[in-house]
């Protein structure tokens, strides 16, 4: 398995454990595709289907197969026996791509995409990164990206089969749902009505009386959760890793920098990236500002900053197919200013430098201004609100006044006006005028005092994509 599937099957685990976890708390919402029953109807086939779902979760496709016998992966690797989803397009009578499963080699089972000409027959076939599983030999969990199958946004319908050597032939063939094809849609984010940032949608009033008392992550748990998945590209200063689509299908290149607080926003660009195509690479490291000003640290780890600093100005010499920068970071960092200088100038005219320092193939520089703060206290005032029942959204919300803080990236932003650099700033999605919340939508917004949770921070991403439908189309 590739490192992209390792890190899809860790993330898939992590949210499974997240979804039983959830499944314990009232009011937790289903964000599962529903499963569809088959009744016994290949009783000479251990693949007899008896459940599938298949269809998308957040930004991603989850396929759960569960069959009536015991299977290994090798046995459908001879006599034409398979495990199979028949993907069809728009109003399109045959399916034009199957996903099946195969024999992945150690006892593990592997996705195979094959596309498929008018009349069934094999076009080209392609391994799908993807987090498989099994839960138990009669049952199979997978979680990939709509793009590794050929699906963009839009409807499609599938389709379950199943086939084993029996006599007479076909006998022990099946299909799910037996009365025709499922009819399904890839959207940007697929989530419950109002989920998360969805509730704070500011074109229309969305309520949704089931998330009332939801709260996911519950904060014991918030902190196990990772953040959004990365394939590991290097482990050299500047420390890359990739998101997104693969290379092959990448419409645009673009890259997120800055220190953890760049990191956390990585849940929202990637619901941008997998609706328009985009590669992404993130260089980020704790502690260190994409900043020409001296950072307020000590000498180590000042001396580390400024390395990192470099190598991200060297890397993208190095990489010009990056046409889209995105850039965070937390508010209020210290600077050591020279003597008689501001520090809020010093600090201001730092991020100004530091991004006229990116080459001129970057045509757009996004700064994404920093999210608001909890309170130490926070955690243990949502987890009594659930324990009373009582929504910890407004039980444990906290003035604006304190938990925003002045963000001179943010300010460097729109000073000066420049038609390369953006500001794109969400806290309405978290705060109102007067408080901002721990708890949106039934989603926990903070992992930890400053930083998001990769859930929350995704349903962000439908309300960022809409912004860089308009900044740069």
């Amino acid at each position: 398995m590739n490192a992209s599937g390792r890190i899809l099957r860790v993330f898939s685990c992590a949210l499974a454990a997240l979804a039983v976890a959830a499944s314990s708390a009232a009011a937790a919402p289903n964000r599962d595709p529903l499963p569809h029953t088959d009744r016994a109807d290949a009783a000479g086939s251990p693949l007899d289907l008896r459940a599938v779902s298949f269809g998308q979760r957040g930004t991603q496709l989850v396929m759960r197969i569960t069959t009536e016998g015991e299977w290994e992966p090798a046995q459908l690797s001879v006599g034409g026996q398979a495990l199979c989803i028949d993907l069809y397009y728009g109003n399109l009578p045959t399916p034009r791509s199957r996903l099946c499963m195969f024999d992945a080699g150690e006892g593990e089972a592997g996705i195979r995409y094959a596309r498929l000409d008018p009349f069934g027959g094999t076009v080209f076939t392609r391994i799908v990164p993807a987090g498989v599983s099994r839960p138990d030999k009669r049952s199979v969990d997978a979680v990939f990206d709509p793009s590794a199958v050929n699906l963009g946004q839009g409807r499609y319908s599938w389709q379950a089969l199943s086939r084993w050597s029996c006599e007479p032939a076909g006998a022990c063939d099946d299909r799910s749902p037996d009365n025709g094809n499922v009819i399904a849609q890839i959207k940007p984010l697929a989530e419950p009505p109002c989920f998360g940032a969805a509730s704070r949608n500011p074109r229309y009033h969305c309520v949704n009386p089931e998330l009332r008392l939801a709260v996911v992550p519950a904060p014991d748990e918030a902190l196990l959760v990772p953040n959004a998945p990365c394939a590991i590209v290097s482990r050299k200063l500047p420390y890359t890793c990739q998101f997104g689509v693969r290379p092959e299908r990448a419409d645009r290149t673009v890259a997120l920098i800055g220190d953890s607080h760049a990191t956390h926003w990585r849940g929202a660009l990637e619901v941008v990236a997998q609706t328009r195509g985009w590669r992404g690479f993130s260089l980020t490291r704790a502690g260190c500002p994409l900043s020409l000003a001296m950072p307020d640290l000590d000498r180590g780890r000042r001396s580390s900053c400024v390395r990192w600093r470099n190598a991200v100005f060297a890397w993208f010499r190095q990489h010009p197919d990056v046409r889209t920068v995105f850039v965070s970071q937390a508010a209020g960092l210290g600077v050591r200013a020279p003597r008689g200088r501001s520090r809020d100038a010093y600090a201001i005219r730092g991020f100004i430098r530091a991004w006229q320092r990116l080459p001129r193939t970057v045509r757009e520089i996004i700064v994404l201004r920093d999210t608001p703060l909890a309170r130490d206290s926070t955690p243990a005032c949502v987890q009594r609100a659930m324990s009373a029942k009582r929504r910890a959204g407004e039980a444990c919300a906290l003035p604006r006044s304190f938990s925003i803080r002045r963000d001179r990236a943010a300010v460097a932003a729109v000073r000066p006006r420049t038609a390369r650099v953006h500001l794109v700033d969400l806290t309405r999605f978290m705060c109102s005028p007067k408080l901002c919340y721990p708890v949106v939508g039934g989603v926990l917004v903070h992992k930890d005092i400053t930083h998001m949770t990769p859930l929350f921070a995704s349903t962000l991403g439908p309300f960022l994509l809409r912004r860089m439908d308009r900044l740069i189309g």
